[in-house]
């Protein structure tokens, strides 16, 4: 079919997916209040002067450090663009403009320090959420005690982004090199490489060498920098997802001057790097992570049933799925669309909604419905699930993000050269341990087969370094985009780190537990960090009916968190 013909549903899935992502990565966070907070900064050494052996700002000497202008923006944020060193290389040369958004600590006189926020992608801006739901990220114990500022990463957001097309519309008729859909059949392969390679050319002729200065490493020397410019002694971080390869980046480049830093939804730091013919995203993790949470899935729903999830009716969910997925194989569902023609549900579109669900515990419910719908062939019924799908407000301008990701991936990590190794790889882990969800995650990394950018410098390593204080490493049981093993790794990898768990499912541990909210504002505000092998609940479970209750989170200490 033609690529474009499902384009109108295929945008409405993804953006409600999108939106269900976002929420559980952002909301709730504030219930972590901790009561009897102690009133102390982190126990943290005073700022090294000279001669102390720290290294220069941004850890390059000859770095000017920048004076930062503060512009008010309403409600008590303000904005400032900051210019840093275009490359590290040649810090006196060029200079490459960051956005960022502040809210300032609400206690000035306590204020314990800056607390960057970075909410992954890669290619996610800050400075807008920020501004958007700031005040909602951390209890006001943390807000009062911290200055809270989101940086937009070089090529994202509104620090010099990175545009590979020429309008929206030109980037919306690219679904297999944005990531909005993955070939399901060899025809489709060879639309998803032609797709892919001319969206790379023309990301270069665009960009020109701006895609060799958008990397995580140059990234985390920029926080340095800002951190010197805001007259703070340690770099202070919460990173989600990507954030937290940035957080371990941070960490492993300046491990004497690292302060409280969250790592939630861990990121393999295998991502940059592996043997030949490997891909990041598989490396990462993902498909493992999908394959994994998509039986939890199956096994809840059953447990569950029909009242609660209604796609245990007549039939075991996890055979039901196969039988879809078979079936949209050949015969994809045709779903109305108000004022246009009615629009096919596909096999891919199936696997993309249901992983981009899982993402949220809280919307599996919906995902039962919607599978259900599928399932009986009832296309009216799947536009009305799909209707009820929280929807994201519409981006004004040009929407950076696909284009960011894939610069900054394919810049940052390791990929094959040959575009049909991916296909390989998917399909294989499809046939074996990541049924249905293995193509979809090895296809993330296609646009990377044609990509000429690269970054000018990359940390590939070490990844064990001691850190000054102490980092705090939080995993959900079951998550769909960064397996719960990813955590533990990189806990038994940084030696002066806490392992949290939280015994749950979703990307994102932190805001669906009160737990473990309140456990990582212990961390940020005093430096604690929890017993080793504590174990959260989520507050609520994924097929809990909805109350109006307070949040019951627990937390379990001295259980092996394996």
């Amino acid at each position: 079919m033609p690529i474009t013909s499902c384009h109108r549903l295929r945008r409405r899935i993804a953006a409600a997916a999108c939106a269900a992502a976002t929420s559980a990565a952002v909301l709730a966070v504030p219930l972590g209040g901790v009561a009897a907070a102690a009133p102390a900064a982190p126990a943290v050494p005073e700022a090294v002067g000279n001669g102390s052996g720290e290294p220069p700002p941004g850890g390059v000497p000859g770095v000017p450090v920048p004076s930062i202008a503060w512009a008010d923006l309403g409600d008590g944020f303000q904005q400032a663009d900051i210019d840093v060193p275009y490359d590290y290389a040649a810090p006196q040369g060029r200079t490459f403009s960051l956005h960022a958004v502040r809210l300032p600590a609400a206690d000035p006189a306590n204020r314990i320090g800056t607390l960057f926020v970075n909410f992954g992608g890669p290619g996610g801006p800050a400075s807008a959420t920020v501004r958007e739901v700031g005040r909602l990220l951390f209890p006001p114990e943390v807000l009062a005690r911290y200055d809270l500022v989101g940086v937009d990463p070089r090529g994202t957001g509104e620090s010099q982004p990175v545009q590979c097309t020429g309008s929206a519309a030109e980037q919306a008729a690219l679904p297999y090199a944005t990531l909005a859909d993955f070939p399901a059949d060899r025809v489709q392969e060879e639309q998803a490489i032609a797709q892919v390679r001319a969206f790379a050319e023309e990301c270069r002729t665009r960009n020109g060498d701006l895609l060799d200065h958008v990397g995580t490493l140059q990234f985390a020397r920029d926080l340095d920098v800002l951190r010197a410019a805001l007259g703070d002694s340690r770099i202070n971080l919460y990173g989600l997802s990507y954030g937290t390869f940035l957080g371990q980046v941070v960490a492993n480049t300046f491990p004497t001057r690292t302060g409280a830093l969250v790592l939630d939804s861990v990121v393999d730091p295998g991502w940059a790097g592996g043997p030949p013919g490997t891909i990041s995203w598989i490396r990462g993790g993902g498909a493992a992570g999908s394959a994994e949470t998509l039986d939890r899935f199956f096994e809840l729903c059953a447990q569950a049933g029909p009242p609660r999830c209604v796609f245990a009716a007549d039939g075991d969910p996890e055979q039901k799925y196969a039988e879809l997925a078979a079936r949209l194989r050949t015969a994809p569902l045709l779903v109305p669309v108000p004022g246009e023609p009615a629009q096919p549900l596909t096999y891919s579109t199936l696997v993309g909604v249901t992983v981009s669900l899982l993402y949220d515990g809280a919307g599996w419910p919906l995902l039962g419905q919607l599978l259900q719908a599928a399932y009986s062939g009832d296309g009216a019924a799947v536009a009305t699930v799909l209707e009820s799908l929280p929807q994201p407000p519409t981006p004004e301008g040009y929407p950076n993000y696909p284009d960011a990701n894939a610069a900054i991936t394919c810049g940052d990590t390791d990929n094959p050269r040959d575009p049909y190794r991916y296909g390989e790889v998917g399909r294989a882990l499809d046939a074996t341990t990541a049924p249905y969800v293995g193509s979809r995650w090895a296809y993330a990394g296609l646009v990377c087969a044609s990509w000429t950018g690269r970054s000018t410098e990359r940390h590939t390593g070490p990844w064990d370094s001691w850190t000054r204080n102490p980092v705090l490493i939080i995993g959900n049981r079951y998550d769909p985009a960064t397996p719960y093993r990813n955590a533990v790794v990189v806990h038994d990898l940084l030696p002066n780190s806490t392992l949290l768990t939280v015994d749950g499912v979703g990307h994102g541990a932190v805001p669906a537990s009160t737990c473990a909210a309140s456990l990582t504002t212990q961390y940020l505000l005093t430096g604690a960090t929890p017993p080793a092998g504590t174990v959260c609940t989520q507050d609520r479970a994924a097929f809990d009916p909805v109350t109006t209750s307070a949040p019951t989170g627990a937390v379990r200490t001295g259980v092996a968190a394996g």
